[in-house]
C-alpha cells in the first residue's frame, strides 16, 4: 500500500475547509505552527504519529481515515465542526448532554413505533 505527503495533506487539507477550519486555527488546537500545517496539507512534509494524532483530535476524525482514505468518514461536517470548537475542559459535560438527548430522542421513537404498531 502506498501511502504518500501528499494524500495525507489533502485529506486534512479538504476536512479541515469542511469544518469551516482555518490553517491557524487547525495550528492552534492541534499546537503546531501555520507553517508546518500549510507544509503537511501541500505533501511537503511528513507527520509524526504524534502530529497526525494531535491534527485527527483537532479535526475530530480517525487517524486511519487521514493515512488511508479508504472509507470516508459518514460524520457530519456542522457537528463536527462545532465540537472542534469546544474547549477540552467541557467536552464531557457535552459528552453528557449528546447522551441525553439521544436517550430522550431514542424513547420518543420507541413510542411512536408502539403507537404505529397497535
Amino acid at each position: 500500500m502506498d501511502i504518500s505527503n501528499k494524500e495525507i495533506g489533502g485529506r486534512i487539507k479538504e476536512v479541515r475547509k469542511e469544518r469551516g477550519i482555518t490553517q491557524e486555527q487547525l495550528a492552534e488546537y492541534a499546537d503546531i505552527s501555520v507553517d508546518f500545517v500549510s507544509l503537511v496539507e501541500t505533501g511537503r512534509s511528513s507527520l509524526k504519529v504524534p502530529t497526525l494524532a494531535k491534527i485527527a483530535s483537532a479535526l475530530n476524525i480517525s487517524t486511519d481515515y487521514l493515512i488511508y482514505g479508504s472509507a470516508h468518514y459518514t460524520e457530519n461536517p456542522k457537528i463536527n465542526a462545532m465540537l472542534s470548537k469546544v474547549p477540552d475542559s467541557k467536552k464531557n459535560q457535552v459528552e453528557k448532554l449528546i447522551a441525553l438527548f439521544l436517550s430522550a430522542t431514542s424513547s420518543d421513537d420507541s413510542k411512536k413505533n408502539k403507537n404505529l404498531s397497535t
